[in-house]
């Protein structure tokens, strides 16, 4: 019988930054940056909350932690309650709220967001994680809009608004090294079909707004939050393209039914969308 763990592994990806994969309960691996300073360490995004984050973040610095989320969704803020500070943009407060409910979170794990594996529900090494994913608490986190950009120490990290996946998806940027961090905010599979997230038009018009932030400050690499393999610039119009066709093509895809709702999945400009 398969055993399940929360496990972490961790991967240098450029000078003093780090991407921290956590695998949750089984139902998909998401991956955490970290970004050290001479002074302070700024982890972005903290996973489902199952994993010890700071042994993880001690594998590669001593620094003072501080943890700020891409957006708030289970698998990106659970594990923000872990630090005393912990940041998240005040327009996904009622989004952490909703994901950090335990009956919701009863329903995660006895379901799965997509559908589960035929036997995971007999396996007690799932169960018990699932069951912990419940009952861990969450206690409000700091809006972000307080804070201008982090000072870690000869490194600063900015934000911006890229809200399209939720109202208060953000994208980090590493202004020194002319990276950003982007959670879901323009990923290579995007999820739009959420009650929070921003229609198809608005959408894509908020993607042609990122592309143009991306191509006027020079950043071409961009790091997402379900891979960690440096995506850049193009990828963000052709996600747009993806939007703006399954607008024009409202039948155009296959459906398929989530926790979370029932998702159109168009495949279009080398993109994949879901959406409704």
């Amino acid at each position: 019988m398969k055993t399940y763990k929360a496990i972490f592994k961790v991967k240098k990806l450029y000078e003093n930054t780090y991407a921290i994969s956590d695998s949750g309960i089984g139902q998909g691996t998401v991956y955490m940056y970290l970004l050290a300073g001479t002074k302070k360490a700024l982890l972005i995004d903290s996973g489902y909350g199952l994993l010890d984050l700071r042994a993880a973040v001690r594998t590669v610095t001593d620094k003072e932690i501080i943890c700020a989320c891409t957006h708030g969704h289970l698998d990106h803020a659970l594990g923000a309650c872990q630090f005393e500070n912990a940041y998240l943009h005040s327009n996904d407060f009622a989004v952490y709220e909703n994901h950090t409910d335990r009956q919701f979170l009863r329903e995660v794990g006895e379901k799965g967001i997509m559908k589960l594996p035929k036997g995971r529900l007999n396996n007690d090494s799932y169960l018990s994680l699932a069951r912990r994913l419940a009952e861990m608490p969450h206690p409000a986190l700091k809006a972000l809009e307080g804070v201008e950009r982090f000072d870690l120490g000869g490194r600063t990290v900015s934000w911006r608004l890229v809200p399209g996946h939720t109202p208060g998806s953000i994208a980090f940027i590493d202004e020194q090294h002319q990276t950003v961090f982007d959670g879901d905010g323009a990923p290579p599979g995007a999820w739009v079909f959420l009650r929070e997230s921003a229609g198809l038009h608005e959408y894509a018009e908020i993607l042609d707004d990122y592309r143009r932030f991306l191509a006027d400050n020079g950043i071409t690499r961009r790091y997402a939050g379900h891979t960690s393999t440096a995506l850049g610039q193009k990828s963000v119009r052709n996600l747009a393209r993806c939007a703006r066709i399954a607008e024009r093509k409202p039948e155009k895809g296959k459906k398929v039914n989530t926790l979370l709702g029932q998702a159109r999945i168009v495949l279009a400009g080398g993109s994949v969308l879901f959406c409704k």
